[in-house]
């Protein structure tokens, strides 16, 4: 793949609208295209970053230069403007734990043979060894070490890539104890620990299904889940959650069970905050197999939100670039000053008649709060194979610094040259 870097005069920065033809209109959003309605300041600074223990908060350098890139593609290749929102399965559930619940034991439903068993202690909570914890299963009373095939302490996990707390312990039980209702204790248990479930061998999986991979502050987002065992739907009795930003901020969701079984909640970040990074909606069930036990799953669910600060105001002047290939300049409103890139991919009519993508071209620039511009640029050997008309596919508008996806459209723009 060949990326070649230009930079113009013409995305030095802020552009007046006077310097736009603006011979296109973009198209009419489609119902999954990520459109703001209306547009308002970001209010939170993105230009610095406090790390715990650090001596002063380090700078983030915000580029101010404009750069574009551009490459072919394949034109026999199949392209999804449109993110596919992402599904989660889970088979394990955890649980906040006090020193007194492991003393008195904590109730663990396990629905297979073989879990996996993660205690980890909070902060200035007291070390728990395999050999102080004991597990009541299947009629037997074992301690960590005759319970568990296999055992793991905190620097084996985090040399095979987990990131746990100090002093945490993993246990896998032995296969033939079977499943059922466990319960395990810590009797020198002090502080307040997390107790992880995994059942690698169990059927029975919960699946989370959110209606957008990403949205803009104030709209919302469903999350829905059902427990599978295999590929068929079993009971859910109960589920609850909350949403989790990325500074830690948690509301709670109220859950709706649904005439199939399945249970619905509906999301809606609200709250900007200044540390960037995903949004989570982290979800807990109880249901039953079918043999009526217990079975008990968690999951958690990510997606992006940005503040709707910047959008496109749907100008658009597409033109025939100097080397023979295609620029399009386009007209963005900007509440911020802030550095904006643009990206979408450029098709065409092919020798057989059909449309083909030609290639994936990007720009970033500065702009300064009001209406400017950014321009895409696909080179002449990217396109040459492609005849008008064109169309602008996958057309995005991100805030850089922010790390924010304010737009997005499927098909933006049909136009000939």
């Amino acid at each position: 793949m060949r990326i070649r870097t230009l930079t113009l005069a013409l995305l030095a920065g802020s552009v007046s609208m006077s310097a736009l033809a603006a011979s296109e209109n973009l198209l009419p959003p489609q119902s999954d295209d990520l459109v703001p309605t209306l547009t308002r300041p970001r209010t939170t600074a993105m230009a610095s970053v406090t790390i715990a223990g650090a001596a002063s908060a380090p700078q983030i350098h915000v580029e101010h230069q404009p750069i574009q890139v551009s490459w072919a593609l394949d034109s026999n290749a199949t392209l999804e403007a449109t993110p596919q929102p992402a599904s989660q399965r889970s088979r394990e559930y955890w649980t906040d734990v006090t020193s007194g619940d492991l003393q008195r034991g904590v109730e663990l439903p396990l629905s297979a043979p073989g879990a996996i068993i993660r205690l980890s202690p909070g902060q200035g909570s007291g070390q728990v060894n395999a050999a102080d914890v004991q597990l009541q299963l299947g009629g037997q009373t074992l301690n960590g070490n005759a319970a568990a095939g296999h055992i793991a302490d905190a620097d084996a996990l985090k040399a095979a890539g987990m990131d746990v707390a100090d002093a945490s312990v993993a246990m896998q039980l032995r296969p033939e104890l079977g499943a059922g209702h466990a319960t395990l204790k810590a009797a020198h248990a002090r502080g307040r620990y997390v107790v992880q479930v995994y059942e690698p061998q169990s059927t029975l999986s919960l699946e989370a299904h959110t209606n957008r991979a990403e949205l803009l502050l104030g709209n919302s987002i469903q999350v829905t889940l059902s427990l599978q065992e295999g590929d068929t739907p079993t009971r859910l009795h109960t589920a609850g959650g909350y949403l989790r930003a990325p500074n830690g901020d948690t509301t709670l969701l109220r859950f709706q069970q649904q005439a199939d079984g399945r249970f619905v909640a509906t999301a809606t970040p609200s709250k900007e905050v200044a540390n960037p990074g995903l949004w989570e909606v982290q979800s807990f069930t109880l249901g039953t197999d079918a043999k009526g036990q217990d079975v008990r799953r968690d999951v958690t669910s990510t997606f992006a939100v940005a503040a709707p600060n910047a959008r496109f105001t749907g100008a658009a002047e597409p033109r025939r670039a100097s080397d023979g290939g295609v620029e399009i300049a386009l007209a963005v409103d900007a509440k911020n000053a802030s550095r904006y890139a643009v990206s979408g991919v450029l098709y065409g009519r092919g020798a057989d008649g059909q449309m083909h993508p030609g290639a994936y071209a990007q720009s970033a620039a500065w702009l300064a709060p009001g209406t400017g511009q950014i321009g895409l640029h696909f080179d002449a050997k990217s396109t040459r194979n492609l005849a008008p008309p064109y169309e602008l596919h996958d057309l995005r508008l991100q805030d850089q610094p922010a790390m924010g996806l304010v737009e997005r459209r499927a098909i933006a723009l049909r136009f000939t040259l």
